[in-house]
Order: C-alpha cells, then sequence, then structure tokens
C-alpha cells in the first residue's frame, strides 16, 4: 500500500488498505480483503507500474488462497 501511495495511486492504496482493515484472521475477512483486492485490480491494475501489478496478483492468490484453500 505505500508502494502504491508513493508511485502516486493514493487512492487504489486507500481501497485496498480498507479491505485491509476487514482482515481478522477469519475466512469472512480474507473474503471482504480479496474483494478490495479485486477492486483495486480492476479499477487500477492497467495504470500500475509492473511491480505493482506483480505484487497485486501475488496479493490476490494470497487472498483467494486464504479464502477457497486452493490456489488460483
Amino acid at each position: 500500500m505505500e508502494r502504491l501511495r508513493t508511485e502516486g495511486h493514493a487512492r487504489a492504496a486507500d481501497d485496498l488498505l480498507e479491505g485491509f482493515r476487514d482482515l481478522n484472521g477469519l475466512t469472512d475477512g480474507w473474503a471482504l480483503f480479496l474483494e478490495a483486492a479485486d477492486k483495486v485490480w480492476a479499477e487500477w491494475g492497467k495504470r500500475l507500474g509492473a511491480q505493482e501489478r506483480r505484487d497485486l496478483k501475488d496479493i490476490r492468490a494470497a487472498a483467494y488462497e486464504a479464502v477457497y484453500r486452493r490456489r488460483i
């Protein structure tokens, strides 16, 4: 999130932070975080740098695995 903000994507960082705040260690918290990561990917993915896209892809994959107990 800090890298997003540093790279000039404050709104994307805020959207991701909103989902991060929902993380509570339970599946529902991970699902909300996954929704936030998917929203950032859909709205901002094309505007992000290559490293930010890779990082966001990894975040989404980890959240997906936490929710569905399987890899993408």
